[in-house]
């Protein structure tokens, strides 16, 4: 949980651009809905139902223009990560035996 923190630190900008560069598979240098279902999919994220999914893609999309841009993705990508990275060390921490 507090690895997503140090997103507004220039390593945690720095790992931002990666991350987005990574998504934009389409290479227009915004995140379409269907790119970012895919990374949420190959995060482990699997308990995002699409309304889920569809909810962060507009909550992040803060334009309205059907794409998120580096500033909206750079505002919205630490609260979803900081929720589903700690729900998935819990998933995968139960299935490994390591949480009780």
């Amino acid at each position: 949980k507090d690895f997503v923190d140090t997103s507004e630190t220039r390593f945690g900008l720095f790992a931002m651009v990666v991350l987005f560069n990574i998504i934009d598979k389409n290479r227009t240098g915004t995140v379409e809905e269907e790119e970012m279902e895919e990374a949420l999919r190959a995060l482990g994220f699997s308990w995002l139902q699409e309304k889920h999914r569809e909810k962060i893609f507009q909550r992040a999309d803060t334009d309205g223009n059907g794409a998120i841009d580096f500033e909206e993705f750079k505002a919205e990508t630490p609260k979803t990560l900081k929720t589903n990275l700690v729900k998935l060390a819990k998933k995968n921490g139960e299935a490994l035996g390591f949480l009780v």
